[in-house]
């Protein structure tokens, strides 16, 4: 896949903006990533809260068949190839925490929100966001179950290679890159 990559330094969210990218046209391939978001989401309307230039913040925006999008397999897939990639890149294997999380020692270090837009019996888009902490120091995390690779590993890591080991991966869940 031809990765488009369209980085931010601001923004609301990640989603919001790669969602309106997509409503006009935007192509497979497109990717928003933000040095900070202001109202970053996860799962059932909670907040994702990211110190500006401490975490990996991205959505990736895919137009896979309508199938791809009804896979009851697809966030474990995703989750799959971001730890795979996580791994890769520091040495460090989180483990999945259904249906959308990465942990570390048991504590959060990666969030992962699936959105979609069907129109009919047709799928517009479909959007993979992902939040990861990755240069977060101990006294600036959100609350106290969540974790960094700074803190797992004792060193801060660089964020576009992780972007692009995590982009790499996401071609391998099936169907989803095309």
């Amino acid at each position: 896949m031809k990765w488009r990559i369209e980085r931010r330094n601001s923004v609301t969210s990640t989603m919001d903006v790669a969602a309106d990218l997509a409503g006009r046209g935007a192509p497979a391939g497109t990717v928003v990533v933000a040095d900070e978001q202001t109202a970053g989401r996860g799962r059932l309307g909670r907040v994702w809260l990211a110190p500006a230039g401490t975490c990996l913040l991205f959505t990736a925006l895919f137009r896979p068949p309508l199938a791809v999008a009804q896979s009851p397999t697809l966030l474990r897939d995703i989750g799959e190839r971001v730890a795979a990639a996580v791994a890769e890149t520091t040495g460090v294997q989180p483990t999945i925490k259904e249906p959308n999380d990465l942990l570390i020692d048991g504590r959060k270090v990666a969030g992962i929100l699936v959105q979609t837009s069907i129109r009919g019996d047709h799928l517009d888009y479909l959007l993979v966001g992902i939040g990861l902490n990755v240069n977060l120091p101990e006294d600036l995390l959100p609350v106290p179950t969540a974790t960094s690779l700074l803190i797992a590993t004792g060193r801060e890591h660089d964020r576009d290679a992780l972007l692009h080991a995590i982009l790499r991966r996401l071609e391998e869940v099936p169907g989803l890159a095309g």
